[in-house]
């Protein structure tokens, strides 16, 4: 029996986890009005009601639990759960996994690296994470697994995972195409000169791109606004909400 399986078969149990314990525990949680943190403790429970969570070889806590399901429903807090269709299970993994990948170069040179993977995404499956790169999460560090897969999975709702995700009504996707693709393409030149202001990895395609940044807007809004402004703006308007705001001056 899985974790999930478990935790899903002594219902009501999921209410009684610590939720106020973990909503104090998360530095990026701080900040949310009364009724956003009503809402994302019923969005993190009927998360785990809704997905299928797989443990393999870890075993956490109740309040690890909490943790987990509140900062994976943190984006969608005013989207909604159903923004996480297309996928029914998340698997959690001890370690990051490893292994031998065949790369091509812009010139057409092939090459065989080993690469090391901490979460993966695919469209309509599994969400994979491994446990020690996310069991620290939920600080102002700019770094935060889930909702960098979870980003990846909001992208692919639009089909292939290319930087675009589906438009909230009101919004432009001419815009947002315009905004994020300038932003790309400056930072794949100051990736070449060793001058990234933010994470590099970002530069490596469109979808990695947006993943990062919106790791960034949760975790290290500051940063983001100031060195790519209309792409915090774009994700401002997509999310519906304003870590900036949030963020402790200190942070």
């Amino acid at each position: 029996m899985s974790w999930f399986d478990w935790l899903t078969s002594r219902r009501p149990s999921s209410p009684s986890l610590p939720w106020n314990e973990a909503l104090n525990g998360l530095p990026i949680l701080q900040g949310l009005e009364a009724p956003e943190q009503q809402t994302l403790c019923e969005l993190a429970q009927a998360l785990l009601a809704r997905k299928t969570l797989t443990q393999l070889g870890v075993s956490l806590s109740p309040l690890q639990q909490a943790s987990l399901a509140l900062q994976a429903v943190l984006p969608v807090l005013h989207l909604g759960l159903d923004w996480y269709a297309g996928f029914h299970e998340i698997i959690l993994i001890p370690e990051p996994v490893t292994r031998h990948e065949t790369v091509q170069d812009e010139y057409g040179l092939v090459s065989e690296v080993i690469e090391e993977h901490a979460g993966e995404s695919w469209q309509q499956g599994p969400l994979v994470l491994a446990w020690s790169e996310l069991a620290d999460d939920g600080g102002w560090s700019g770094y935060n697994l889930i909702i960098h897969e979870l980003a990846h999975k909001l992208d692919m709702l639009g089909g292939e995972a290319d930087g675009v995700p589906p438009m909230r009504p009101g919004m432009n996707m001419s815009e947002w195409r315009r905004d994020l693709q300038v932003a790309f393409d400056d930072l794949r030149v100051r990736a070449e000169r060793h001058e990234a202001p933010i994470d590099p990895y970002a530069a490596t395609h469109p979808a990695e791109f947006l993943a990062v940044t919106t790791e960034l807007f949760f975790t290290a809004p500051r940063l983001l606004h100031i060195t790519y402004p209309a792409v915090y703006c774009q994700l401002t308007q997509f999310f519906g909400q304003s870590p900036l705001e949030r963020q402790p001056q200190d942070g």
